[in-house]
């Protein structure tokens, strides 16, 4: 199979912003039945960062956002639209990313959110590169990322230690037209060529148990229900560990028969952070080296759609993942949801 194939456009700037509060497992130790190694062992994660009081995920969202922005060398007024994944906005009503584009002095365009949680950038990005290729946006605003720490039952020792905040973001661009070019599809080299080279993206409803907050217009907030804790993350975690690998596993397989590439030829694999032990057994399976599945769970947590584009930045920054090289991005969420998107960076 020759390795070609039609993208519409590539990823031209990123950026990310954490809190700047640590709370480190000994946190956790203080008042709960665990202990920083129970942590270690079981998740990877050493340390989350949680926001104060009453920030609103806008107020990290402009930081990144202005970063990518102004690392794609873009004007504010160039974007297009803005599609948020999140699942913790500053109100019910309106979206965050409406408030985004009013922080950010744009005036024009589109701005939504989408709901589909620790996959919320996964379905962002691949939503972005759509309406590119649809021909309805020239530059548009990807932002993932939550602030997982208020929606975590502090007394329950399974989930609470598991969630950090964090926001990251990207501008993807419409590629330029040249020759080889077929309406807003461009012909190019997956050898070479940077730019989003395919996606995937799944859902099964009938998982929708082992990961949720079950209320909302079906379950009313009440005080009984709050006493319960109805109002917080609930998870099954191994049936969500069991789910997570196989679903990781199969979306990557997809994705590069999709394109004729091997696994092997993938420099990166950029996957959801939420659990080490996932990420380690995900790369046995697909016989990957395990300098190719970067982490920082350790640092973060699982900040649900941050992770993603926090580890992208945060590895661009360090050089470890360098302009030219072949990234898998992939993510799980409660839904269930999962997808993944392949991209030259």
């Amino acid at each position: 199979m020759q390795n070609k194939n039609y993208i519409s456009s590539y990823i031209a700037g990123t950026g990310k912003c954490v809190p700047e509060k640590i709370i480190s497992n000994s946190y956790f130790e203080s008042y709960l039945e665990t202990s920083d190694q129970w942590i270690t062992e079981r998740t990877g994660i050493k340390e989350r960062r949680w926001t104060d009081d009453n920030v609103g995920i806008t107020e990290l969202a402009q930081i990144a956002s202005e970063q990518a922005i102004q690392r794609s060398n873009l004007e504010v007024s160039a974007i297009d639209g803005i599609i948020f994944g999140t699942v913790t906005p500053d109100f019910h009503l309106p979206s965050a990313a409406c408030i985004l584009q009013t922080k950010l002095g744009i005036t024009r365009g589109f701005a939504f959110d989408v709901t589909a949680a620790c996959a919320g950038f996964i379905y962002s990005l691949a939503l972005a590169d759509m309406y590119i290729a649809r021909g309805v946006a020239k530059n548009v605003l990807v932002v993932g990322g939550d602030l997982v720490s208020y929606l975590a039952n502090q007394q329950d020792r399974n989930t609470c230690v598991l969630f950090g905040d964090g926001v990251g973001a990207v501008v993807v661009r419409a590629c330029e037209k040249d020759a080889e070019q077929a309406g807003n599809f461009k012909l190019v080299d997956l050898k070479s060529t940077p730019g989003i080279y395919a996606s995937e993206l799944c859902a099964d409803g009938r998982e929708a148990d082992i990961l949720k907050i079950p209320y909302g217009s079906a379950n009313r907030l009440t005080p009984e229900l709050v006493a319960a804790g109805g109002h917080f993350v609930q998870m099954d975690g191994k049936a969500v560990f069991k789910f997570a690998v196989k679903a990781l596993v199969e979306v990557t397989q997809t994705i590069c028969a999709q394109v004729g590439l091997k696994i092997s030829e993938i420099d990166h694999f950029v996957s959801h952070q939420a659990n080490q032990r996932i990420l380690q057994l995900v790369g046995e399976q697909l016989g990957l080296d395990k300098s190719k599945i970067p982490m920082n769970i350790e640092k973060y947590g699982n900040t649900s759609a941050g992770t993603v584009p926090v580890l992208l930045d945060e590895e661009l920054e360090a050089g470890r993942i360098k302009r030219g090289d072949l990234v898998l991005f992939s993510a799980i969420g409660s839904g269930m949801v999962w997808g993944a998107v392949l991209v030259r960076i």
